[in-house]
């Protein structure tokens, strides 16, 4: 049984799952099961943290049995020299991990190995750094622990996010641009495999803004185009265009029109997708009123109608739609452009999602007042 390890938006993480293997079945809330055919490449998948292997079943949920059963496996891999184990546990009822670690080391060291403990801070599950760094998939082992109910599980650890190279596509790009927003590469994973596209067909977003997405686009293997209103931010998308072919090698580099309106251009005339962080309206360095969001929204619905219905003009219409929309919250309400009917009026599906809640895909990062809502569409 494979699994994998949920982000932080853990709705919206279970959704691309969803997407991209058929079932994300929950195992509890951090964990879920994939089918046994899924091909897993982590670098692929924004929404998780660490993909694994399920190595035993149906254990008791004491120490003792615990402790039993990883050493069993551990020794059953024979291995040779200095090794790193660490163990990470999900759940919702906490089990101490460090007395188990600390017990099974002294009991490996006694069967002639040679291990390494790495423990977790305050007995949280280890971080994809700790894992990463620690050499715990390629020299060592990081043993996942998943409670959920009756009896736990144990998986082995076979993928980490590469946390190095997010940061380095985040905050090493030449231009970025605090001003207007700029979209997470992870978000921007999880946004292209929600569209689904098939090997063949271009990604197109609109809003580039300073190329990020596009950036993704390219490294996840598809052809991409992006066109932006402000010249500025054409320049923008260029110059981090030209640091991708410098920093990493792709088959298809992005195509970056001149600058254009999202609500008016031509879109391709072959098989796309539509994938874009669209117009969030003015980025709030302090908590805006609720009037100063009024003043926003008249002018917000507007452009994303008349973006959809210039996209339902078009020789050809995309595939699948997948845009964020800004919301805000005042005082735990939820304050939304409301304007899902009015596409669905122009002749586009909305997408569900099987088990998520109202299946709103919600992302907002503490401290930020203006949050995304992520929407998918077919035509």
């Amino acid at each position: 049984m494979q699994i994998l390890i949920l982000g932080r938006e853990k709705l919206l993480c279970r959704a691309e799952a969803i997407a991209v293997f058929g079932s994300a079945n929950l195992l509890n809330d951090d964990v879920v099961k994939l089918p046994d055919d899924a091909k897993v490449d982590i670098n692929m998948l924004g929404g998780a943290i660490k993909s694994g292997r399920v190595i035993k079943q149906n254990i008791n949920k004491n120490p003792i049995s615990l402790q039993t059963e990883i050493s069993n496996f551990i020794l059953s891999q024979n291995p040779e020299g200095k090794f790193s184990f660490g163990i990470s546990y999900y759940g919702k009822y906490k089990m101490a991990m460090a007395p188990i670690g600390i017990k099974l080391k002294r009991s490996l060291q006694q069967a002639g190995l040679k291990p390494r403990y790495v423990q977790a801070k305050a007995d949280s599950p280890l971080n994809a750094a700790s894992v990463k760094y620690n050499k715990l998939i390629d020299k060592g082992f990081e043993i996942i622990v998943i409670d959920s109910g009756p009896s736990l599980a144990i998986a082995l650890t076979t993928g980490v996010q590469d946390i190095d190279s997010y940061s380095k596509r985040d905050y090493d790009k030449p231009c970025r641009d605090r001003k207007v927003g700029m979209l997470p590469p992870k978000l921007s994973q999880i946004m292209i495999n929600l569209s689904q596209p098939k090997p063949e067909d271009i990604i197109v977003d609109p809003f580039c803004g300073s190329g990020g997405l596009l950036i993704e686009a390219a490294l996840m293997g598809f052809k991409s185009q992006g066109s932006d209103l402000a010249e500025e931010m054409v320049d923008c998308s260029k110059a981090n265009i030209n640091w991708l072919s410098e920093h990493y090698d792709v088959l298809f580099a992005p195509d970056i029109l001149a600058p254009s309106d999202a609500t008016k251009r031509t879109y391709p005339i072959k098989g796309y997708n539509i994938v874009s962080e669209g117009y969030l309206g003015r980025n709030f360095l302090s908590k805006p009123t609720k009037q100063l969001v009024d003043e926003q929204i008249g002018e917000l619905r507007k452009l994303y109608l008349d973006f959809f219905s210039n996209l339902k003009n078009q020789a050809l219409r995309p595939t699948k739609v997948v845009v964020t929309m800004p919301f805000w919250v005042f005082d735990d309400q939820l304050v939304e452009l409301n304007i899902i009917d009015e596409i669905i009026k122009l002749g586009y599906t909305k997408s569900e999602f099987e088990s998520v809640r109202h299946n709103n895909l919600l992302y907002h990062r503490e401290g930020q007042y203006t949050g995304r809502q992520i929407l998918v569409f077919t035509k």
